[in-house]
């Protein structure tokens, strides 16, 4: 199949537009389309929802009610898992109408759940409402936070190391 990038962002802009009502636009060009919520969330920052956007390589799709939610990720069909990078990430290169309407009913289904749990109320989000949804999404809150200051300890271990080194490489 032949590549059409920009016809692959127009329709995928399209699906996302179609579940954008009371979210708020944070760009609209020709190669960028991107959602939050009206909500803060507990680290002070807009809700991110999602965003299409038109790379060198691919059209990406982005989808952030998938992260974190294993029931929602267990709805993703095997075809539309080929396209998927990452958790949240689908890349295309062509229109696909087929793969295009699953991800629009993905894109539903957790705008749904997102209202459901409250993360699409303007203002902040308070942590136990935000492990009240990952809970209800199939997520434990506490192997999260977990995993998050372990990453979070490796990347400042890596950064300590990287400036040590610098420091011997100026002493040298």
């Amino acid at each position: 199949m032949a590549s059409d990038y920009p016809a692959a962002f127009a329709a995928l802009r399209d699906v996302l537009r179609k579940h954008a009502d009371g979210l708020v636009v944070l760009a609209d060009t020709p190669t960028d389309f991107t959602v939050t919520s009206p909500a803060i969330g507990p680290n002070g920052k807009p809700m991110w929802f999602g965003c299409v956007q038109l790379r060198k390589s691919a059209v990406t799709y982005h989808l952030m009610p998938l992260y974190f939610n294993p029931a929602l990720q267990a709805t993703v069909t095997p075809e539309l898992d080929l396209r998927k990078q990452g958790k949240t990430c689908f890349n295309f290169r062509a229109p696909d109408p087929a793969l295009f309407a699953q991800l629009d009913e993905l894109t539903r289904r957790g705008r749904e759940q997102w209202q459901r749990h409250g993360m699409l109320d303007a203002g902040p989000v308070d942590p136990a409402r935000l492990a009240a949804a990952l809970r209800a999404g199939g997520a434990d809150p506490t192997a999260i936070a977990r995993r998050r200051k372990a990453t979070g300890k490796r990347a400042a271990a890596k950064r300590a190391a990287t400036v040590a080194r610098k420091k011997t490489k100026k002493a040298e």
